[in-house]
């Protein structure tokens, strides 16, 4: 009987200490599996997203998602999603600027030129079934982060660019329920878009990872080895034992590598991604068997964490795919334009553990923030080419969702195309007053994020016993 008398004398709650508290729960239960095996990645992790607004929001997708799940009398309500099919549609699961990139389909050319190349959502690791709508907003609330930290880009400027993302993704969807495609080249959509897809062709042509990672000799190519891997976790190690089994187990069950794959080296990388910072990264160069280097290549097999079930979005992994692996590389085949846009790309198990194999090539880049904000303060780019790069994400992901299956395994496009109707004017005003709420949140999470960082320690407490953990 003494419990009720203390719990009155607790008061209300800090609404400030309540929002922690959901953030270091949320936080810490979705990445259980990183803090369960390696503390230093994890802490690398927060870090990234302590140190940079864009980083958080890469780093805190199940935060949004936990969030737009949890009844809010205070948030708008969505004039759209009136057509049941518009709900359970294949989502790409995280749509930020970074996770659009470049690929290269089929084997490539032997000279690259940005026409040779296509934009992709080329992350689909979070993927699962849900309302259409939540890939829209996501992706505008990435695009409002990246655009609010271009110095001199003020509300108005922020609102253009969401506002030419949400009016590009309606109109190629009519264009698509016509029976149409927009014609795009790779550079395409201003000088952003442009930039990435030469670089992309001219490091695809100059072999520029192989030049960076590895030497070639007469002995065949190798990786050059960082035995001084700092905590941020830049560079490449050998493996351990128990890694280099796992590697030799991945490699025997992938069945699509190609007939005369050689292996040549092979290494753990550490440092790439936020959310999947603490990832298994395994690379490997490998060739088709010739005596030179001009025919050396590399992958990437890196480890996919389930991603998490969450109200609004249907289960990940429903009976249309067979298992997580299969998931992984079959949600690619029907959301990306080409299935052979990464033609090494495939899904692979380990036991319960997902791992995802990709190209690891010059020709395969994504955007990079920082890049972006550099070429902004530079004078390079302009308000019209990030309006462009907008216009791209849009329309990407508009041909992405059109191209999918509902959980119910029909057609998604008569779905979507229905539920917008003529509601052009409707969606994008909506589109652009979500962003602005979420870009909000967002950024005062982010400051409460940090704050939970210096009071509980560099994991958010999740290594103290709760009872000794000042709530």
């Amino acid at each position: 009987m003494a419990l009720l008398p203390a719990l009155a004398a607790c008061g209300p709650a800090d609404p400030d200490q309540a929002r922690v508290a959901f953030i270091r729960d949320t936080l810490t239960n979705d990445n259980a599996v990183w803090m369960a095996r390696d503390h230093a990645l994890l802490q690398g992790k927060y870090a990234k997203m302590a140190a940079d607004p864009f980083d958080f929001v890469r780093g805190s997708s199940a935060l949004y998602y936990a969030d737009l799940a949890r009844p809010d009398p205070d948030r708008a309500a969505t004039g759209f999603l009136s057509v049941v099919d518009a709900n359970a549609v294949l989502l790409a699961g995280d749509p930020h600027p970074e996770n659009f990139a470049t690929t290269l389909p089929g084997d490539g050319p032997a000279t690259l030129d940005p026409a040779s190349l296509d934009v992709e959502v080329n992350d689909l690791d979070g993927s699962g079934f849900g309302p259409y709508l939540l890939d829209v907003r996501r992706a505008g609330l990435g695009l409002g982060t990246l655009a609010r930290n271009l110095e001199g880009c003020d509300d108005a400027c922020v609102e253009d660019a969401v506002g030419a993302l949400a009016g590009a993704y309606v109109d190629e969807v009519g264009v698509r329920d016509a029976g149409g495609a927009t014609p795009a080249t790779c550079s395409d959509d201003g000088r952003i878009l442009a930039a990435l897809c030469d670089r992309a062709a001219e490091d695809g042509t100059n072999a520029a990872v192989l030049d960076q990672y590895s030497v070639a000799s007469d002995g065949g190519r190798q990786f050059v080895l960082d035995a001084t891997v700092d905590d941020a976790g830049k560079g490449l190690l050998a493996l351990g034992v128990d890694e280099s089994a796992q590697l030799d187990r991945l490699l025997a069950s992938w069945t699509a590598r190609p007939p005369d794959f050689r292996e040549l080296d092979r290494a753990r990388r550490y440092g790439s991604g936020v959310a999947s910072f603490p990832a298994v990264r395994y690379v490997v160069l490998w060739d088709h068997g010739g005596e030179g280097p001009e025919d050396d290549g590399a992958v990437s097999i890196r480890e996919v964490v389930d991603p998490p079930n969450l109200s609004g979005r249907g289960a990940a992994v429903p009976v249309l795919f067979d298992s997580n692996a299969a998931r992984i590389e079959e949600v690619a085949w029907l959301l990306w334009s080409r299935t052979d846009a990464d033609p090494r790309m495939a899904g692979l198990a380990d036991g319960a553990s997902t791992f995802k194999v990709t190209t690891w090539s010059g020709s395969f880049q994504g955007f990079d923030h920082d890049d972006i904000a550099q070429g902004w303060a530079d004078g390079d780019y302009v308000a019209a080419d990030l309006e462009g790069l907008a216009t791209r994400i849009g329309r990407t992901l508009a041909g992405s969702h059109t191209r999918a299956l509902t959980s119910s395994g029909e057609p998604a496009l008569p779905a979507i195309a229905a539920d917008l109707g003529d509601g052009r004017d409707s969606f994008v005003a909506e589109l652009v007053a979500d962003a602005a709420v979420d870009l909000a949140r967002s950024e005062a999470d982010r400051a409460l994020f940090i704050e939970a960082l210096e009071a509980y320690g560099l994991l958010l407490g999740a290594d103290t016993p709760v009872d000794d953990a000042t709530r």
